[in-house]
């Protein structure tokens, strides 16, 4: 079994920052993920917003086009054009920049375990907190003295711990279209409907945002 200070779990953009930053202070840094290839079966488009692009360095060639126009089309199909003086939003090059990222991070030091499904969190009475793996068949585990679930919505580390009750929600859909005309400047639509739908299982779900 390997002991690390801290064990980041999840290797999206959160997780892939956190575990660079922990261990440039110095500490044992492990990151685990499912995946193999972070490049691979990307689930978001990565839209930031210009603070974002402001305050944090960008590797070159990872940001689409500068976004200054935004239509909003509400339930009836009205359509209200919004225009910025300022490039409000950018869409990020997903896959290289978790590359970037977890090449940065591998760099400072981070223990990268890919492939690594988390199977069970389990807090000691030490304060540390066992994290049981399985990579293929092969089961093994790690112990650190803190975890940090970077591991989306549906977080095994939040369930583990007892985190995983939301008492504040935000919910939409997002989705790419192919085969749409894309002359112009650049321009993101967005589909407003304050419809909430009750689903039994599930709870609260909004129609679309």
């Amino acid at each position: 079994m390997q002991t690390l200070d801290v064990v980041v779990v999840g290797a999206g953009l959160a997780g892939l920052a956190t575990a660079d930053r922990l261990a440039r202070l110095g500490l044992r840094t492990g990151l685990v993920d499912r995946k193999t290839d972070l490049a691979r079966t990307i689930h978001t488009t990565g839209i930031f917003v210009r603070k974002t692009f402001e305050d944090f360095d960008f590797p070159t060639g990872s940001l689409g086009p500068a976004v200054r126009r935004v239509t909003l089309v509400a339930p009836g199909g009205l359509a209200l054009d919004l225009e910025s003086g300022h490039d409000e939003f950018r869409v990020g090059r997903m896959g290289f920049l978790y590359q970037h990222l977890l090449g940065s991070a591998e760099r400072a030091g981070v223990e990268w375990y890919p492939a690594a499904r988390l199977e069970q969190v389990t807090p000691r009475t030490d304060g540390a907190t066992d994290l049981r793996l399985t990579r293929g068949t092969r089961p093994f585990t790690l112990r650190a003295r803190f975890v940090i679930g970077a591991d989306g919505a549906r977080s095994v580390v939040g369930a583990g711990l007892g985190l995983d009750q939301n008492r504040h929600w935000i919910a939409g859909v997002e989705e790419v279209l192919t085969g749409v005309r894309c002359d112009g400047p650049a321009r993101f639509w967005g589909l407003v409907d304050p419809v909430i739908h009750i689903h039994p299982a599930r709870g609260q779900v909004p129609h679309l945002i």
